[in-house]
């Protein structure tokens, strides 16, 4: 019986995969995965925001390096969540990076899929630390990871916008204070009233954590962005009634994030568009998975689709991608570039 010798292009590959040494990040690594992030996005990373984003316990990440050189990341922030109401737990993939000189055809000896399929099967799925994966992957790296069987396509994100013109219509609301580093203690409890609140809107959709340790974290924390994080409170009763985060840029201020009860929620848009006035800005925007476009498309605002997927794990046994569609709940403070 003959005996099949293996092609030249499986040879490559057998021979690629054997330069690569693929396996879980560590601190060491830290300062080769800053250089990489440079050369990829151009973009330097300090080592401070790397220590904000992966020293945290939840997060996670794979390293690849090809004869001693760092030549391939894939990154994730984990975070609890409501799932159908359900407390439960996922995790955003960030940074998925891969060197020039390391970029190959669609293949799965490839430092990319090496270490993607490495992150999803040791990290999420049934009886993995996280039960779910998400991301905000672009439409072409979404098509990649779709041909290698890593993901599925279950929604994408939308854009919207209002232009604030000075007769727009003013806010009314009662007392509203700017939450700081300084004066955060004092109101923490009013915002995981608000998150208490704010969680019963989503008991047939999957929604990230939104505590008050979250927005200090997030916003307040922050080694490179800064934001104005508001607590506004009811005329009336003087209970929270929303809290308001803002990424103030040269004409424009982005609505990174927001928690009302659903029968609030046009007037804290209405309340986000007044500061962002206050701040003699032109235009405030936002985003927003598509599913949730009618909570956000209220007084002429302009609505388009942005070119950002929302995907689901199919690489290692876990939920169901079928069962994801149009049910997470982002905004734009869910990722962790914007």
């Amino acid at each position: 019986m003959p005996v099949l010798k293996p092609d030249n292009q499986t040879t490559n590959n057998m021979a690629e995969k054997s330069r690569l040494e693929v396996r879980p990040a560590t601190p060491e690594d830290a300062e080769n995965i800053r250089t990489l992030f440079q050369q990829i996005f151009n973009e330097e990373m300090s080592d401070r925001h790397w220590q904000w984003k992966y020293k945290r316990p939840p997060s996670r990440s794979i390293v690849v390096y090809r004869d001693g050189k760092l030549v391939a990341h894939y990154g994730g922030v984990g975070t609890k969540i409501l799932l159908d109401g359900k407390s439960s737990t996922a995790i955003q993939i960030t940074d998925l990076m891969v060197a020039r000189d390391a970029r190959q055809a669609v293949r799965s000896q490839s430092p990319f899929y090496q270490s993607a399929k490495q992150f999803l099967e040791s990290y999420v799925g049934y009886d993995k630390p996280f039960y779910l994966a998400y991301g905000f992957p672009s439409d072409r790296a979404m098509a990649l990871s779709e041909k290698l069987g890593l993901y599925e396509t279950v929604g994408h994100m939308i854009e919207v916008s209002w232009q604030l013109g000075q007769s727009s219509p003013q806010a009314s609301t009662g007392k509203l204070v700017e939450v700081d580093e300084e004066n955060f203690s004092e109101y923490q409890q009013d915002i995981d009233k608000l998150w208490q609140a704010f969680s019963t809107n989503f008991k047939h959709h999957f929604i990230c954590n939104r505590d008050a340790d979250y927005f200090r974290w997030r916003y307040l924390l922050h080694p490179s962005r800064k934001y104005s994080i508001h607590l506004a409170y009811s005329r009336i009763l003087k209970k929270p009634e929303s809290l308001i985060v803002l990424r103030h840029d040269d004409n424009k201020c982005m609505l990174m994030d927001m928690l009302c009860r659903k029968m609030d929620f046009r007037s804290s848009l209405a309340m986000a568009r007044q500061l962002a006035r206050e701040n003699d800005k032109s235009t405030l925007v936002t985003w927003s998975s598509d599913v949730f476009s009618n909570h956000f498309c209220v007084d002429q605002a302009s609505e388009k689709l942005l070119p950002v997927a929302i995907p689901a794990n199919s690489c290692s046994p876990g939920y169901p991608p079928e069962k994801q569609h149009d049910k997470w709940w982002f905004m734009p403070g869910d990722t962790d570039y914007l």
